[in-house]
């Protein structure tokens, strides 16, 4: 006798759980949160170091990465709203509630991730090129002193 076999209904199987996704989305807002702190810790330290710039063809760069930290910190903002709506959206399929949605909220999960991505490594550029020229700046400022004595 011949076993019949039930169709088994169509499973998309997808890489990470829900859950999964919703940790991920809380554990982005706290990076770009971090990185709010060091983006005030980097506009004062071109503060601090703003006369060594004014003596020097520097103080154009350092207006730019000032400009471009604010640019970044206004961007942070709008990406933790995002990632807050996202996150109740997320919640939203965790409790059943968003299942037809499900696709279209990895799909945004996805976009998301780039966002952050791309925003972590802006910040890591603008964060290395301050670096560089306080450096450059400190560095100037000890020879001055040791000259003066």
């Amino acid at each position: 006798m011949k076993r019949v076999i039930p169709k088994q209904q169509k499973v998309v199987a997808f890489k990470h759980s829900v859950d999964y996704l919703h940790n991920k989305s809380k554990q982005w807002i706290s990076e770009i949160e971090f990185i709010k702190v060091e983006q005030n810790f980097l506009k004062e330290l071109l503060a601090e170091h703003i006369i060594g710039l004014c003596d020097s063809n520097n103080f154009t760069k350092a207006k730019l990465f000032l400009n471009g930290i604010n640019h970044e910190i206004k961007l942070g903002d709008k990406l933790i709203n995002s990632i807050k709506e996202h996150n109740i959206n997320l919640a939203l399929l965790i409790e059943n509630v968003y299942l037809k949605k499900e696709d279209a909220i990895r799909e945004n999960h996805k976009f998301l991730k780039a966002e952050v991505k791309n925003y972590i490594e802006n910040f890591k550029y603008i964060k290395e090129q301050v670096f560089e020229l306080i450096l450059l700046i400190m560095k100037k400022e000890k020879q001055q002193k040791l000259l003066a004595k």
